[in-house]
């Protein structure tokens, strides 16, 4: 038996699943990503979603867990991660990138790209099975181009360049003061509060304001903001693919979902994705396609489908 975690920012997921691929049990808790979380919060959550996994199993059928994370993985997280995993009893712990679990939990397959946008972006290309090259992931400071941040951010600057009458009108103004709870008086004290109460939010948090840009899609202003947004994202997948490396295209992360992909087709097109890209929630299929193959089972479309349909079947349409 192993246990399979997605440690996401927002949640953390965590599966059981034996050799065969089926799966038998589920927990879930709070964010477990260390960097967003810290380490003692995100150590707690991990250990609370592993445990709700592994009631009802017998002691010590757990060969080993594992996990997929961003961010970096610190040694202090490591050591206090085992030593509380341990204290429940479960084996030895192998950390994998959230990104190659994001690809797995679409494709049984070897070869192919992943994107992410969410909170942040990158892009990967994958080759048996392990990540060969990467693009993007580089945080709110240096990269993350085409991410919530990055949306977030420019809607804010847009919203602050109209209030000051540098910029044109836009119809995120309104939806940005009832996002941060201030009314449109129409005077000049407006602003003040605007600027204010976003430098009183840590910078990732601007990413936020994404979902305003997808909800004014008609305002000019905010459609130029997604449109630079989607070419950006699709240069980050430019830059990893390669003509003679054929494979699917796995997305993943809020703002590809439930932004583009969910958006009209015009603005999808401009992400130059193929007609047969596979969307997936997050990686916590993928983190068990990994801990398997990661022990030496050979993970196959039946074995793969298998883990996909249990953990659907498990975590229910409204995990």
């Amino acid at each position: 038996m192993f246990i399979a975690v997605d440690a996401g920012g927002t949640s953390t997921r965590a599966v059981a699943v034996d050799r065969a691929g089926h799966v038998h049990g589920y927990g879930r808790a709070a964010g477990g990503n260390p960097t967003s979380a810290g380490i003692p919060a995100a150590v707690t959550a991990i250990g609370a979603a592993a445990g709700q996994t592994v009631a009802g199993l017998p002691p010590g059928d757990v060969e080993a867990v594992g996990i997929a994370m961003a961010g970096e993985k610190t040694d202090a997280f490591s050591t206090q991660l085992s030593e509380c995993l341990g204290r429940l009893g479960l084996g030895r712990v192998v950390l994998q990138p959230d990104l190659l679990a994001m690809f797995h939990s679409g494709t049984h397959r070897l070869d192919g790209y992943g994107l992410i946008s969410g909170t942040g972006s990158i892009a990967a290309q994958i080759r048996d099975g392990r990540l060969h090259r990467v693009v993007g992931g580089r945080g709110w400071l240096l990269g993350d181009a085409g991410s919530g941040f990055w949306i977030g951010h420019r809607v804010a600057r847009a919203v602050v360049s109209a209030l000051d009458g540098q910029g044109p009108p836009t119809t995120l103004t309104s939806l940005v003061l009832t996002a941060l709870g201030i009314d449109d008086t129409g005077s000049g004290a407006v602003l003040p509060q605007v600027v204010s109460a976003l430098y009183a939010r840590r910078p990732v948090q601007l990413s936020e304001f994404a979902p305003l840009a997808f909800a004014a899609l008609e305002d000019p202003v905010a459609r130029a903001i997604l449109d630079d947004a989607a070419a950006a994202l699709a240069h980050l997948l430019a830059t990893v693919h390669e003509p003679w490396l054929t494979g699917p295209v796995v997305v993943g992360g809020s703002v590809m979902i439930r932004g583009f992909l969910a958006g009209p087709p015009d603005l999808r097109d401009r992400l130059g994705l193929p007609d047969d890209v596979v969307p997936v929630d997050d990686g916590v299929v993928g983190s068990a396609v990994l801990a398997l193959r990661e022990a030496g089972v050979v993970v196959d479309e039946d074995v793969f489908e298998r883990v996909r349909g249990g953990v659907a079947r498990v975590t229910g349409p409204s995990a």
